[in-house]
């Protein structure tokens, strides 16, 4: 092993700038600042990337995000969700 500095580069997880900017667009979203999209404004995030989903189609996705059924999604569930295969 060399003996150098650590950069910046050694301490960034693969992925991180990803879900650092989706944690950006979830914060964007998340009207009322309490840190969870409710289902109004996951209607908002979601036509924003599709401006022809209908409400209907943003229930099914909510209640499927929503895991732990606790009526809003945390950045976790979130992200689990946004990083699926």
């Amino acid at each position: 092993m060399t003996n150098r500095d650590r950069t910046t580069l050694d301490y960034v997880q693969p992925g991180a700038e990803q879900k650092g900017r989706l944690r950006e667009d979830f914060d964007f979203n998340d009207l009322n600042k309490d840190g969870r999209l409710t289902l109004g404004e996951f209607i908002r995030f979601m036509r924003g990337v599709d401006e022809n989903m209908t409400a209907e189609e943003c229930q099914i996705g909510f209640d499927d995000i929503d895991r732990n059924r606790d009526g809003v999604i945390g950045f976790d569930e979130f992200y689990a969700w946004w990083a699926e295969p």
